[in-house]
């Protein structure tokens, strides 16, 4: 792939004589088995000018034990020149009640070290990446963005648990996820139709986890998923919400201990558990039993959380599908509208099966089939800290 820039990046020249300050920027999005990476150029003509972001090359591999050495591969694939690049921005799951992006420091990382438990099959990959990142290119400015970021104006009836209020004290209440995805879905239908900025709106990220979000005039209003990354809907590995009772029998009754638990509901509960995988191309193609009960169970969960987002926010102008599922499995989502006819919700079911952008029959709420770039997202997220 081509470098991000041939030599180490400053200002220079535009051909129109314009001052022109370029840097390199990394944008690592960690995963929980995989690590994405994309350079972009920060150009900023002229000074006090605001930088825009302009991208050169990405990459995905997978997470590995050594981040070091998984930073050294990724280097090289995005063929980033020494010393490396000038600014360098981390995803992370699990903010707390850290807002906004910001430039990651010792008090930051320590802050989000606390917040391991709430998300362990993320945080501390991305933690660790982050600690790498840091001693590699220490000329660098980092900085990180929180998938939590995007639901700080929950409804105070979505934010609050019905639980005890010492429990709340500790820091459990909904939290929300899926910032980038969810903004960068907004920021692609925005661009086609900037009144979903104005309307109620049901977006509904499907992928390696899955959540829906109820977002009114441009701010997240309530979302499936709560203190965790387990909650809400099932994923393809992950349960989603339970009875928690079911978890009480199996730590009494079965003295499953919570780490077998844990296991269990993240890695081979929700489409796993029912059957045997998580692979949704795989399943919708299964005619056996156990298979499509896997995928009625995922349409009918998915359809119940859009209609219960419209609740929240008194109706329903658009509904949004985003992730490797929601954008890439026409029949999935072909099987959710379904069952929201009441709702007037209708496909065009020759663009939906085309993957086209939109893909409602045009006779009820906008609905939308978006790419997402949580990659850009991220790069964006430091033009407010640089």
């Amino acid at each position: 792939m081509r470098s991000c820039c041939a030599g180490r990046c400053g200002p220079h020249e535009h051909d129109s004589g314009t001052p022109v300050t370029t840097r390199r920027l990394l944008a690592l999005n960690v995963g929980s088995s995989t690590l994405k990476g994309a350079c972009y150029l920060l150009h900023a003509e002229g000074p006090g000018a605001q930088p825009r972001v302009v991208e050169r090359s990405r990459a995905e591999i997978a997470v590995g034990a050594d981040a070091q050495e998984r930073l050294a591969t990724l280097l090289e694939i995005l063929s980033i020149p020494a010393p490396g690049p000038d600014v360098v921005v981390h995803r992370i799951v699990h903010g707390g009640d850290l807002r906004n992006a910001s430039e990651l420091d010792e008090d930051v990382l320590a802050k989000l070290d606390a917040l391991v438990p709430f998300a362990p099959l993320h945080q501390p990959v991305a933690l660790a990446f982050a600690r790498a990142a840091r001693l590699r290119w220490p000329q660098a400015r980092q900085g990180v963005a929180f998938d939590t970021d995007f639901h700080v104006t929950l409804a105070p009836w979505s934010q609050r648990l019905p639980i005890p209020e010492a429990w709340d004290a500790l820091g459990v209440r909904r939290y929300g996820f899926h910032e980038l995805a969810f903004a960068s879905a907004l920021r692609v239908v925005a661009s086609q139709d900037a009144g979903i900025q104005r309307s109620r709106a049901v977006f509904a990220h499907l992928g390696g986890g899955c959540s829906v979000c109820a977002v009114e005039d441009g701010r997240s209003r309530d979302t499936t998923m709560a203190l965790t990354p387990l909650g809400g809907i099932p994923s393809p590995t992950r349960s989603g919400d339970l009875d928690p009772g079911a978890l009480l029998y199996l730590l009494r009754h079965e003295r499953l201990d919570a780490q077998a638990i844990e296991d269990g509901l993240s890695r081979t509960a929700g489409l796993a558990g029912i059957a045997g995988h998580g692979d949704m191309r795989v399943l919708l193609a299964d005619p056996g039993p156990q298979a499509q009960l896997a995928v009625d169970l995922f349409a009918v969960r998915i359809a119940q959380s859009i209609a219960a987002m419209a609740t929240g926010i008194g109706g329903l102008d658009h509904v949004v599908f985003s992730g490797g599922i929601g954008h890439r499995a026409p029949g999935l989502r072909a099987r959710i509208i379904a069952r929201l006819g009441w709702l007037g919700l209708a496909l065009a079911p020759d663009d939906n099966d085309a993957g086209a952008t939109r893909i409602d029959a045009a006779s009820g709420p906008a609905i939308w089939n978006v790419a997402i770039d949580e990659e850009r997202e991220l790069a964006e997220s430091a033009l407010a800290w640089l």
